[in-house]
């Protein structure tokens, strides 16, 4: 909400606040997931494997 506000409020500099605010979530959630892809290793994937 504040990135969306500054981009609407602070003119040129509230539109890069804005996207550093907006991207950061995006930026990550794509890290998690492509953390937890290529980690094997943990207690869902030994029960997917039935041990």
């Amino acid at each position: 909400m504040a990135g969306l506000l500054a981009a609407l409020l602070w003119g040129t500099v509230g539109q890069y606040v804005a996207w550093v605010t907006v991207g950061a979530p995006v930026l990550v959630v794509a890290w998690v997931w492509v953390r937890c892809r290529t980690t094997k290793t943990g207690q869902f994937s030994r029960a997917a494997r039935g041990k």
